[in-house]
């Protein structure tokens, strides 16, 4: 997955509305060590991006930003609490709008006018789809959302995938004030003296059930829905209360531990080090996240000019407050700037074109900050008035407005259906040598997801939970026949589906993702250590096999290529494991009456076809792959068919998707490919004659009772 940030501009810095920095209430005034915090935790996150194996948790600059923002929005609403005895919800809104709203419009505007030029047509409508959501502020949701869906989370980044924080940081702006309106109701109920310290106490105390609630959340969800908890805002406010209680001790409290050096070089060591002990595919935020938020909290208790002997020299110095002055703008661009170029060159990025990638969005920053966010803050058409400063919230509608054009003139989506003009797999199975060129189904920019996909039949690959789903005839089965595997095994889901309707079969899925059936002790993709959610997925589902669901049939296959423990370096020893782990499994299925058809695992052909397709659409054929290398050589179902000793059929469609010498990326008019190595489910379709037959041919049971 990709991880972003979204820092406060400047001003924020200072609590004050565009004045030169001065002393505020309590004895808290400008803070140069805390540019100089934004300024590292932008730096992580721009050296992460760039290139994550650089930095492999500097998305933890997240969490830093957070803990920052969470105590200087607090710190503004306590000292107008403490000044005036009310909450001016309108004025708080409007000075959010106008620090952060025209900036991020801008950014977005001229990202969808560059990704119109530089992106495919194919990433196209999810990218004005996430600027929508960015500049209406439910990014995060859309994200998490993505994130849970498992084709989605394999697509490229969105240009403005970054904004999900920005998104997080609103919703909190939305909420927290009301905090305070309830902490000041609360303080009414004291005598008049003693309103401010009983107010003071209530936001305090209802602070800290936010922050604990929030993260004994963050805890469940981030174990239960790891892809999907990292973006949620349930999962993260605990880290911006966590800043907002800072601002919320007492003042002698504070006082004191700002004495304490030691306690700023703690706190950085703290956020030093999740940059190096993080990795992008740690399951995050929950208690981990406990590293850089806890490291930023002692950074702002301990990191002031108070402390003795702290780290504010080095936090302090021109080069940091300058970085933190344009961090808010350099966010906002740097991540565009990396994923159009990216998709403009075609290469990833490397040391000079990661330079100079900083050198122009340290220059559009810049200018941005001076041009826009101190324009508009300091503009005299919104001075004192509340409601125009709400009003450039209005800016974001010209991002809107022009993606809901967009998607307003997309075509309509495809039924579906394919005429006469479209064999697709039969042009490899019955040699059919030419057919009439048409337009090529499904439109590689409208893909649609596997019925069992929309309907949340795919087990997430943190989840060692099983999930059933019936298709097919639910009522009056003559057999029951079980789909089990990982999405691979889920490209056969569609054909079986037709056949199943046709054959009054009852077709049940248990699918995971990244996760074959097999007893082997598989290493956990990108992350490395055991896959023990997919261990205990297999374990269980063949439990239910034999105990509960008791199929007829199991069908199977699996995506090539996993590592196992005891061989992390993968090829053929994982191979040979993982297939006599199927084969162990099929033992125990065949023992209780079940018996066993695997298919052979399909190619993986390694580039992303409907991007290739839409980018060639006069000839496709550029996008053909070679079959020798599409084709791996150590399969695991291989494996496992010898180990069963012939017990266990082994299906081949692989004919009916590759020719003897390339693999196209069209057969007949349709696209084959979903990705780099999911079927299309109407590809998948048009095999299904061949597969009926295949079955027939192996399964006696299927063969005798349909």
């Amino acid at each position: 997955m990709s991880v972003q940030e979204r820092p406060l501009p400047a001003s924020e810095v200072t609590g004050q509305t565009g004045e030169q920095p001065r002393e505020i209430a309590k004895g808290r005034g400008f803070r140069p060590d805390i540019q100089g915090m934004r300024a590292l935790a932008v730096a992580m996150v721009v050296i992460y991006h760039l290139h994550p194996s650089w930095l492999p948790g500097g998305f933890a600059g997240v969490d830093v930003f957070f803990v920052i923002s969470g105590f200087l929005i607090t710190g503004h609403l306590l000292r107008e609490y403490q000044k005036t005895r009310r909450v001016h919800l309108l004025a708080f809104w409007g000075r959010r709008a106008k620090r952060l709203v025209p900036a991020a419009a801008l950014v977005l505007t001229v990202t969808w006018l560059l990704s119109r030029l530089v992106l495919p047509v194919t990433r196209l409508a999810d990218t004005a789809a996430q600027i929508r959501a960015s500049a209406l502020y439910y990014q995060n949701w859309q994200l998490a959302w993505n994130a849970v869906d498992y084709l989605k989370s394999a697509d490229a980044a969105s240009p403005v995938q970054h904004f999900w924080s920005l998104s997080v940081e609103e919703q909190f702006y939305l909420g927290w004030p009301l905090l305070f309106l309830l902490a000041a109701v609360v303080g009414l109920t004291a005598r008049r003296g003693s309103r401010p310290a009983r107010g003071h106490l209530a936001a305090f105390a209802l602070a800290g059930a936010v922050v604990a609630g929030s993260l004994w959340y963050s805890v469940y969800d981030t174990n239960a829905n790891p892809a999907g908890a990292y973006f949620v805002t349930t999962t993260r406010i605990w880290e911006l209360g966590l800043g907002g209680l800072l601002a919320l001790l007492p003042v002698a409290v504070t006082r004191r531990a700002a004495r304490l050096g030691p306690i700023g070089w703690a706190g950085l060591g703290l956020v030093i080090a999740s940059a190096f002990v993080l990795s992008g595919t740690t399951a995050f935020p929950g208690v981990l996240a406990l590293l850089p938020a806890g490291g930023a909290a002692l950074l702002i208790l301990g990191g002031s000019a108070e402390g003795r002997f702290g780290p504010h020299r080095l936090t302090s110095t021109r080069p940091m407050v300058f970085t933190g002055g344009i961090s808010y703008s350099l966010y906002l661009w740097h991540w565009p700037l990396i994923v159009l170029w990216m998709s403009w060159s075609g290469r990833a990025i490397n040391l000079a074109s990661g330079a100079g990638i900083v050198v122009v969005a340290v220059a559009l920053s810049w200018l941005t900050k001076v041009w826009v966010e101190d324009r508009v803050r300091t503009a005299s058409l919104f001075a004192g008035h509340n409601w125009r400063s709400v009003s450039t919230a209005f800016a974001a509608a010209v991002p809107v407005l022009l993606v809901s054009l967009f998607i307003a003139t997309e075509p309509h989506p495809w039924d579906g259906k394919l005429g006469p003009g479209y064999p697709g797999a039969a042009m490899l199975a019955d040699k059919i040598i030419a057919v009439e060129p048409a337009p090529v189904l499904p439109p590689p920019a409208a893909l649609q997801l596997p019925a069992y996909w929309q309907q949340g039949c795919l087990v997430p690959a943190a989840s060692p939970t099983p999930k059933e789903c019936d298709y097919g005839d639910v009522s009056h089965p003559r057999l029951t026949v079980a789909l089990v595997g990982d999405s691979m095994a889920g490209d056969w889901f569609t054909p079986l589906q037709a056949i199943a309707a046709k054959r009054h079969w009852l077709l049940v899925t248990d699918l995971h993702a990244v996760c074959p059936l097999s007893s082997a002790m598989l290493i956990t993709p990108d992350v490395g250590g055991p896959y023990t959610p997919c261990h205990a997925w297999g374990k269980a589902v063949v439990h239910d096999l034999v105990t509960r669901i008791r199929p007829d049939v199991v069908i199977t296959s699996d995506y090539p290529g996993l590592a196992t423990v005891r061989h992390p370096e993968g090829g053929r020893p994982s191979a040979v494991e993982i297939g006599k782990g199927m084969a162990k499994y099929w033992r125990q299925l065949e023992h209780h009456g079940i018996s066993v058809v695997a298919i052979k695992e399909s190619p993986i052909v390694g580039r992303n076809i409907p991007e290739c397709v839409s980018q060639n659409p006069a000839d496709p054929s550029v996008c053909d792959v070679p079959t020798a290398k599409a084709i791996r050589r150590n399969l695991p179902t291989v494996f496992a068919a010898r180990a069963s000793r012939g017990k266990v059929p082994l299906i081949d469609m692989n004919p009916l998707i590759c020719g003897p010498v390339d693999c196209p990326p069209v057969v007949g008019n349709v696209l084959v490919y979903q990705d780099s190595h999911h079927l299309t489910s109407t590809y998948a379709l048009t095999t299904a004659p061949y597969l009926e037959r295949r079955l027939l041919r192996v399964s006696k049971t299927l063969a005798k009772r349909s």
